[in-house]
Order: C-alpha cells, then sequence, then structure tokens
C-alpha cells in the first residue's frame, strides 16, 4: 500500500505545483469526498467550495476552486477547476463584497434574473468567504 498520490491542480489561469499527497478533500456535487492513497478509479463533478490538500511532511493547505472535474485513477489525481485560489491569496474585502452583491440580487428579484445562476454564484460567493475567513467546513 502506498502512503501518498500525485496531486494536481489546474485552472485555465492557473497550475499549482504538483503535490505528493497523504489526504486531499475535495467538494463534490453530493458532499465533500476525501482521496486517500490507492483510492478506485473514478471522474466527478465538483461544487464551489475548498479543497484541503495534506502533503507529505507539510502543514494543510487550503484553497478555494469554483467547481470543475477530478480524475482519479493509479495514484495519480487531476483536479480541473474554472478558478483555483490559494486561501491566503484571496482578497477578503472583495470575497464579501462579491458575496453582498449575490446577496442583493437574490433579495430583489426580476423577471429576467436567471435564479439558479443566482444562486449558484451565491453558493460560490459563500464558499470563498469561508475559505479566506479560515473557517473551514471541512472535517480533516
Amino acid at each position: 500500500m502506498t502512503t501518498t498520490f500525485e496531486l494536481k491542480v489546474l485552472s485555465p489561469n492557473r497550475a499549482l505545483p504538483s503535490f505528493k499527497a497523504r489526504s486531499a478533500v475535495l467538494p463534490g456535487t453530493l458532499g465533500y469526498m476525501t482521496i486517500l492513497p490507492d483510492h478506485a478509479a473514478m471522474i466527478a463533478e465538483l461544487e464551489a467550495g475548498e479543497v484541503v490538500v495534506e502533503a507529505q511532511g507539510a502543514p494543510a493547505e487550503h484553497f478555494f476552486i469554483s467547481g470543475g472535474y477530478v480524475e482519479v485513477d493509479h495514484n495519480r489525481v487531476s483536479v480541473l477547476a474554472d478558478v483555483v485560489e490559494k486561501a491566503k491569496d484571496i482578497n477578503l474585502a472583495q470575497a464579501e463584497a462579491a458575496l453582498s452583491a449575490a446577496q442583493a440580487v437574490l433579495s430583489s428579484l426580476t423577471p429576467d434574473v436567471d435564479v439558479e445562476e443566482a444562486n449558484r454564484v451565491l453558493r460560490s460567493a459563500q464558499a470563498r468567504v469561508q475559505v479566506a475567513r479560515g473557517s473551514s467546513q471541512v472535517k480533516h
């Protein structure tokens, strides 16, 4: 049994360095999932939320992703996300302003508002603020 797996987190604007990870917690569409070494092969859709990576010999790292996909195969894990940000790089004031704007859209709905999209934007903004504040919803 191996003790680590290779993890790559990629987005159109940024690729993080690869990790030799002991575990990764990812926001799946049905809830958070934990990937460990020797995980079964799979492809899954991801929601906006927090990614927590525990690399060998390093403290856990926290990231925000806006959604995407994960592929797991033979101890290689690839996370493909539209947006990925390290928790420490998120501007909290901007994240809170985006959250307020999303809440305002939903509180004053007009016929031209796509409610499903507005809710998706709200969930993403909430997750980004939580990651920036370090108020993790992920239990590890």
